[in-house]
């Protein structure tokens, strides 16, 4: 990895093959994604979870992998004067990083996995499925990109998070929406049924 003359890189990286890692590393070290479909968090939600990490820490890991290249390049010319430079990129557990900033905690737990850009999308796509806030619009989103970045079919999105391929292809539809009805629907103003009957 280039760093500048006064860069120190004291963060170990996992070793390539090694096989996934746990341990504690620096909030400060890594960039949340750019491919995660959930965009909203609720900030006073949020602001609970702060509060429970500053009284009692955070219980389960979040998922990380070696931040990709590509992404480094870009961080690096972006990062504030004297911050470390990133080594990681947040692949599940967005609510307990932005809450660790929040608590202003220095540490996280995290699992560290070798994962390649569809690989990660999957698991994005698959967990926050299991979140009881993503929307619909999200959801959609999410299987907009594994479709495209995946190369795979509604029924092959559906195989894999447990849906049948109608499900898949009912929450595509709303990507018909043209991007004014799709931000009504983004911020809550028409809900997804009346955003399906306008698609």
């Amino acid at each position: 990895m280039a760093t500048e003359a006064n860069d120190t890189v004291t963060h170990p990286l996992p070793t390539p093959g090694a096989g996934p890692q746990m341990r504690m590393v620096e909030v400060a070290l890594i960039e949340e994604s750019l491919s995660n479909p959930r965009k909203h968090f609720d900030p006073a939600k949020l602001a609970e979870l702060a509060e429970s990490i500053k009284a009692s820490g955070v219980h389960q890991p979040i998922l990380l992998r070696p931040l990709p290249g590509t992404r480094l390049a870009e961080t690096f010319g972006q990062r504030r004067q004297g911050a470390p430079l990133p080594a990681y990129e947040l692949v599940a557990g967005a609510r307990r990083l932005r809450a660790c900033k929040l608590a202003k905690v220095a540490e996280v737990p995290a699992m560290i996995r070798e994962l390649t850009d569809t690989e990660a999308l999957e698991i994005q796509v698959v967990e926050n499925l299991q979140r009881e806030d993503v929307t619909e619009l999200e959801e959609a989103e999410g299987y907009e990109v594994l479709m495209r970045t995946g190369n795979l079919n509604a029924a092959q999105v559906g195989a894999k998070i447990g849906k049948s391929r109608s499900y898949v292809y009912a929450r595509l539809k709303v990507l018909d929406l043209c991007h004014q009805a799709r931000e009504a629907l983004r911020e809550g103003k028409i809900d997804f049924s009346r955003g399906l009957l306008i698609a």
